[in-house]
């Protein structure tokens, strides 16, 4: 068993003990539960530096023993490596509440693939990235929402060829996420919603 994999486990033993101390029953993550949180998470860890996929836990944003539920709004999907370091202290607990509200925000807005672009256009080298215009289209969620661009790169008769890239907005939203910085995420959504309603004013 892995150094992470013994962390996670302890911590649930911890956490078991906790709730038992205060005399709180845990009771058993019903399947529904764990379709939807998963399913929230796009069966991928919560941090957004990490969404590993091979194992994941179901960790409580509010202990059990702190009076914390069985409930989505309350739950995070993190692979065990992600809640072995949340229970050092390496994660602290203000990010895991920024990471929930960002998956929960994006989830209503977009589909698992849009988000998953998200974080591949901050993470690669973008000015490489040279689609066709059907590839441009894959990126549409996220081009009318302002958080990407494309502009036309090549064109060598049929061949038509374009570059996609965040926003300022998008960049700010990601790194916010990634970072766990409320504050950053807080000026980029505000940051964007001025320019949706710029732009519908127009």
């Amino acid at each position: 068993m892995s150094s992470s994999a013994k962390a996670s486990k302890s911590g649930k033993k911890a956490a078991n003990k906790a709730a038992k101390k205060a005399g709180i029953v845990r009771e058993k993550f019903k399947p529904e539960l764990k379709l939807a949180v998963l399913t929230e998470a796009g069966y991928r860890c919560g941090n957004p530096t990490c969404r590993g996929i091979l194992a994941l836990d179901l960790h409580h944003l509010d202990q059990v023993s702190n009076g914390g539920g069985n409930v989505a709004t309350n739950l995070i999907a993190l692979c065990p490596t992600c809640h072995a370091l949340h229970h050092r202290g390496t994660i602290p607990q203000s990010a895991l509440y920024l990471y929930k509200a960002i998956l929960v925000s994006l989830t209503r807005a977009f589909d698992l693939d849009a988000i998953d672009k998200l974080i591949f256009l901050r993470k690669s080298q973008s000015e490489l990235l040279k689609i066709s215009g059907d590839g441009v289209l894959s990126f549409a969620r996220l081009i009318a929402s302002d958080l990407a661009s494309f502009q036309l790169e090549e064109e060598n008769g049929p061949i038509v060829l374009y570059s996609v890239q965040l926003t300022p907005t998008g960049c700010q939203l990601i790194d916010g996420w990634i970072a766990g910085d409320r504050g950053a995420v807080q000026r980029a959504l505000s940051l964007h919603t001025t320019v949706v309603v710029k732009a519908s004013t127009t």
